[in-house]
C-alpha cells in the first residue's frame, strides 16, 4: 500500500453472510458501516508491504508473514482474535513486536508453509533460490532455529507445501520449471525432482487425502496432477490447460479427494472434479457448447468464477462445504458455487456451472 504506516495485518470475522443484492449504493453504504466498525487496534502494523500470510494449523493465532523488505516475521495475534468476541484485552496494541523475525533471506519471497504434522515447523523460500527450515525450539521455548539454505534450486522459489502426512518433507516449485521433493534432514539435494513444466512453476498444492497426489500450476496456465509414486516429467496423472495467464493459486477440496480449485491472472477461478468422464449427457453438453463458440468446455471443469481482477489466492473453507474465499487486486469474494447441493455433492460433467451466490 502507498505509505509505510498503511501496510499492515487485519484480523476480522465474518458472519450473516448471504446471497449479496447487488446494489451499488447500499454495498457502498454497508462497507462504510463495516470500516468503521473494525478498528485499528484489529489492525497489526506490519513492517514493509506483505506478500503472504499463513496461519499455524495448531495454533491459528500464530502467523508468518513475508514482506517486500526480504524478512519473514512470526506474530502473535491473539489479542486480536480474542476480541473479536468481545471487549479487547488489556494491553492489545496494533503495533506489537514479531515473535521473531528472520533475516538471513537474500531477497524478499513468496513461498512459505506450516507443517500439519509437526506444530510450529516452518519453511520459507526467496527469490534468490534459498530455502529455510524453521525448527521450533525445544522445551516449550519460544523463538524458531532457522537452518542453513537448502541447495537444489537455480532459480526463485515460487512455493513450499509440507507433506499432510511427513513430518520431514515438503515440496517446492520454482522459476527454474521443476518441483521437488525434500528431507528437512537434508539440507545439501532434495531427493527427487523433474522438469515438471516448460515455464515457471508458479504454486502447488498437496492433497490431504490422497498424500501421493499433487497440483502444480504453471505461468503458461497449465496445471498438472502428479502420482509421486511415479514421479517422472512424462507421467503427470492429468495436464489441464484450459487459463490462458499463469495460474496464481491451487488447493485441493478438504473432504473431496478428486476435486480441486484452481485460480489464474485471466481473471477466472475454476473449480475441477478429476473422477468426471465425458458421458452422453456430457457429449450433449459440449455440442451446445460447441455451437456457442466455447468448444473447448472439458467434462470435469464444474465452474468458472468471474467478478475479479487479478487474482491471487483462493481457499476452500475447511468446515463450510462449498464456501471459497478468494484475494484478488481489487478486493475478495466469499462465494459458493451454484452446483453443489446441500450435502456438499458437486454436479456438472461437461459444462460449467453458470452462476454462483456471493456471500
Amino acid at each position: 500500500m502507498e505509505g509505510p504506516e498503511n501496510n499492515s495485518l487485519t484480523v476480522m470475522e465474518l458472519t450473516d453472510l448471504h446471497k449479496t443484492i447487488h446494489d451499488d449504493a447500499e454495498d457502498s453504504e454497508e462497507l462504510s458501516e463495516d470500516d468503521d466498525h473494525l478498528g485499528d487496534d484489529r489492525n497489526v502494523r506490519h513492517p514493509g508491504g506483505v506478500i503472504r500470510v499463513r496461519s499455524m494449523p495448531q495454533q491459528p493465532n500464530v502467523l508468518a508473514s513475508w514482506a517486500d523488505t526480504g524478512h519473514v516475521h512470526v506474530w502473535d495475534v491473539g489479542p486480536q482474535l480474542a476480541s473479536l468476541d468481545g471487549p479487547p484485552p488489556p494491553g492489545m496494541t496494533s503495533t506489537p513486536a514479531p515473535l521473531q523475525t528472520f533475516a538471513g533471506h537474500t531477497d524478499e519471497g513468496f513461498a512459505i508453509d506450516w507443517s500439519g504434522v509437526a506444530a510450529g515447523r516452518l519453511a520459507s523460500g526467496d527469490c534468490d533460490k534459498n530455502i529455510h527450515v524453521w525448527m521450533p525450539s525445544a522445551g516449550g521455548a519460544a523463538g524458531w532455529a532457522v537452518s542453513e539454505a537448502y541447495v537444489g534450486h537455480t532459480a526463485s522459489v515460487e512455493d513450499i507445501k509440507w507433506s499432510p502426512t511427513e513430518e520431514n518433507v515438503f515440496v517446492s516449485c520454482s522459476v527454474d520449471k521443476t518441483v521437488r521433493v525434500w528431507d528437512a534432514r537434508t539440507r545439501g539435494r532434495p531427493m527427487l525432482g523433474i522438469e515438471a513444466h516448460a515455464t515457471d512453476v508458479n504454486v502447488m498444492a498437496w492433497n490431504s487425502l490422497v498424500s501421493y497426489l499433487l497440483v502444480s500450476g504453471a505461468d503458461d496456465g497449465s496445471f498438472k496432477i502428479w502420482d509421486l509414486r511415479n514421479f517422472k516429467a512424462e507421467a503427470p496423472v492429468a495436464n489441464f490447460h484450459w487459463h490462458r495467464q499463469p495460474i496464481s493459486s491451487v488447493e485441493w477440496h478438504p473432504t473431496d479427494e478428486s476435486t480441486l480449485a484452481v485460480a489464474a491472472a485471466d481473471n477466472t477461478i475454476t473449480v475441477w472434479d478429476l473422477s468426471l468422464e465425458e458421458d452422453a449427457e456430457g457429449a450433449v453438453n459440449k455440442k451446445q457448447a460447441a455451437e456457442a463458440g466455447a468448444d473447448d468446455l472439458p467434462p470435469q471443469l464444474l465452474f468458472v468464477h468471474q467478478g475479479q481482477t487479478d487474482v491471487k489466492e483462493l481457499h476452500l473453507h475447511p468446515q463450510l462445504p462449498g464456501v471459497i474465499m478468494s484475494t484478488a487486486a481489487d478486493g475478495f469474494h466469499v462465494f459458493k458455487p451454484a452446483n453443489i447441493d446441500p450435502g456438499d455433492k458437486w454436479t456438472g460433467g461437461g459444462a460449467a456451472g453458470a452462476a454462483d451466490a456471493d456471500m
